[in-house]
């Protein structure tokens, strides 16, 4: 293995051991976490390692994989009828409206909640 200076590289007995397992790992296709758990290597350890042997230049570094921040969750439609409303105001004022009604009723109830003081 040779630096981008063209000077050789020398490693210990220990950096062989875990350029060994790095190549190995790559060559499974495991992440690191699994490739240790399942190998019984100390997680913190391999990455060091692993830091350390991409600043020698013996290995890449690779990518985080990171997964979704989100997930996408179906969403059911409801109907445009709603069967209650309760309203809170700063005054302590709540109203609630428990029975089924239509679009048009809502606007109705809005403004005279509005006029509640």
């Amino acid at each position: 293995m040779k630096k981008k200076n063209s000077s050789p590289i020398i490693l210990t007995e220990r950096q062989k051991f875990w350029l060994g397992h790095f190549r190995s790992c790559e060559a499974d296709g495991n992440s690191h976490r699994d490739y240790a758990r399942q190998h019984g290597l100390n997680i913190n350890s391999f990455r060091s390692m692993g830091r350390r042997l991409v600043r020698l230049g013996v290995i890449q570094s690779q990518p985080k994989k990171i997964g979704p921040i989100f997930k996408k969750i179906p969403v059911q439609s409801r109907a445009n009828n709603f069967s209650e409303i309760r309203l809170c105001f700063p005054s302590g004022v709540c109203v609630e409206l428990s029975t089924h009604f239509n679009e048009a009723t809502l606007p109705i109830f809005l403004q005279t909640v509005a006029q509640l003081k």
